[in-house]
């Protein structure tokens, strides 16, 4: 009794102090919560590759959902209208580990919980696009997630904060865009791309800590490696007999990056 007492005279203080300086209850308590900051605000810390957004507007179905909080740079916890709470991982997208059972955290696998952290607030709405197949192995949401009319999966791509990956047929319906954002930020340095060889075809090598020399030409990373309907990861080259029709679940800068990342060169 005597603490809830101690709780009703701290509370009735508050609100007679912000009272007598003209303010209300709730612009005091909205003054205690940081505001998300914008795209342009986070600029200096999140540097940008200066590539035209990409994807203008949601082309899939879409949901509105509430944030409820961000786990990694690539996956949120959601609160859907019906009072269920799922996991979303961002479709196509990468992004350093940082809570991972068996891995250390990343370089820059914090930059990216953060930039998600900042940009997005907890308990405001975010909405879901979803492309054809809903959810991956391990259960959760798959989408692309879309806050003040941008995507986030583009941005974090922007920022060099995560890499292009898990591609699997049909869920591509932004492949194209996020493959040409990829590459400005690679060319830029920006984040994960500052390292040399630090962004492997199988995630990011914990290896690598020399600073990257200088940006690869938009063409060179041009390998193209699918997996087949028995599992089989084979990777085509260019003028290979199948390279054209081939669609990429994973693309590599050089035959030794995709052999390392498990596939094996295609036999024409």
């Amino acid at each position: 009794m005597r603490q809830l007492k101690k709780w009703w005279q701290l509370l009735i203080a508050v609100v007679l102090s912000v009272s007598l300086t003209g303010c209300s209850t709730d612009d005091w308590f909205a003054e205690q919560i940081d505001p998300p900051e914008s795209l342009v605000e986070l600029e200096d810390d999140f540097p940008s590759s200066s590539v035209a957004r990409q994807v203008a507007r949601p082309v899939g179905q879409t949901e509105t959902v509430t944030l409820e909080r961000v786990i990694d740079g690539d996956t949120l916890k959601v609160e859907f209208e019906n009072g269920a709470t799922e996991s979303i991982r961002l479709l196509l997208i990468d992004t350093p580990e940082t809570s991972h059972p068996t891995l250390p955290v990343q370089p820059f696998g914090e930059d990216a919980k953060s930039f998600v952290e900042r940009w997005l607030p907890e308990g405001d709405a975010i909405t879901l696009e979803y492309d054809v197949g809903r959810y991956d192995r391990y259960q959760r949401t798959l989408a692309y997630v879309w806050y003040d009319d941008a995507m986030l999966n583009e941005e974090l791509l922007r920022r060099g904060l995560a890499r292009v990956a898990y591609v699997y047929a049909p869920n591509t319906q932004h492949i194209d865009a996020f493959r040409a954002v990829e590459r400005e930020a690679r060319q830029d340095l920006l984040g994960i791309w500052s390292l040399e060889d630090y962004v492997t075809g199988n995630g990011f090598s914990s290896e690598a800590t020399e600073p990257a020399q200088s940006g690869r030409d938009a063409d060179e990373c041009n390998i193209k490696g699918n997996i087949n309907r028995e599992g089989t990861k084979i990777y085509h080259v260019p003028n290979g007999a199948s390279y054209e029709r081939t669609i990429p679940e994973e693309m590599f800068c050089s035959e030794k990056e995709a052999i390392e990342a498990g596939f094996r060169r295609a036999a024409r």
